[in-house]
């Protein structure tokens, strides 16, 4: 007797090869569903371990990027202000030239331009102590720029904090020995001291805003552009190991689709053939 026929070996054959075609065809719409070719670590072993590094690497880059656009922003807020404060410094340094001319100015000119410097210096100190970002205070000497490991302290551009000046004798003057009843008012201190505190708070500002132009470009911006060009490597590598092939796919699918029911058909022909030769057997 042929036991290979009692136990329909054919029937066997094409209902594996049917469970298996099925089984890839689940698989290829799976992918084509998902946009991904790794979609669980059978699919892929190594592949799913260096996808899931990769992606922990882009989602590390993404907040580092986030967190230096942040500190772009605000250095940006803060050189707005000095900004500002600048141009108050330029007027400041035109009322004391003008007073510090003995000819032709008059004591009430002379005390109108006092009113006008003491309102530049109120104004500069409103600045350092109101300029703000996210609720930090970026020019009161408490902030400093931070991202990518790289730091800058911001000093205060408060009247008290710039245009230190020593006159020799051991004295030591800021821009807010200007205001009215100090040391270096205009309408009646020393006029020449006085210009050179402004000539300094100047230089003070000009010497803060160049830093912080500096770490936006040479920190800030190089570090953008490298994490941009990482990202996009990154990127390409990860698409390579995870997404789907849809024109292969599409095609495997089609394929799976064909073998499958080629099977089913054939396993349908392989038991009728086999319950024939039974009852050829048993009449």
């Amino acid at each position: 007797m042929n036991f290979s026929s009692i136990n329909n070996t054919s029937s066997l054959l094409a209902q594996r090869y049917a469970r298996l075609n099925a089984a890839a065809y689940s698989s290829s719409l799976v992918r084509l569903a998902t946009g991904k070719r790794i979609n669980r670590g059978a699919d892929n072993p190594a592949g799913l371990i260096a996808s899931e590094n990769l992606s922990a690497t882009l989602a590390a880059l993404d907040a580092e990027t986030s967190a230096n656009e942040r500190a772009m922003s605000q250095a940006s807020t803060a050189d707005a202000a000095m900004g500002e404060v600048s141009g108050l410094l330029t007027e400041a340094k035109r009322l004391v030239s003008a007073n510090a001319n003995t000819a032709g100015v008059s004591p009430e000119e002379k005390a109108a331009n006092q009113m006008q410097l003491d309102a530049v210096l109120s104004s500069v100190n409103r600045i350092s102590n109101t300029t703000s970002f996210n609720g930090a205070k970026l020019l009161d000497g408490s902030f400093t720029l931070s991202a990518s490991g790289q730091k800058l302290a911001v000093a205060s551009v408060a009247a008290g904090s710039v245009g230190t000046v020593d006159d020799g004798n051991g004295t030591t003057y800021t821009l807010s020995d200007l205001g009215n009843g100090k040391a270096l008012a205009i309408n009646g201190g020393n006029v020449t001291t006085a210009g050179e505190v402004v000539d300094q708070a100047i230089n003070d500002v000009a010497t803060m805003r160049g830093r912080i132009g500096a770490y936006q470009t040479n920190t800030l911006e190089s570090r953008l552009n490298q994490i941009s060009t990482s990202r996009e490597q990154l990127s390409s590598a990860l698409s390579m190991l995870r997404d789907t092939d849809y024109a292969m796919e599409t095609s495997q699918s089609i394929r799976y689709q064909l073998l499958s029911a080629a099977s089913m058909k054939l396993l349908g022909k392989a038991q009728q053939q086999h319950r024939q030769h039974i009852l050829s057997i048993l009449a």
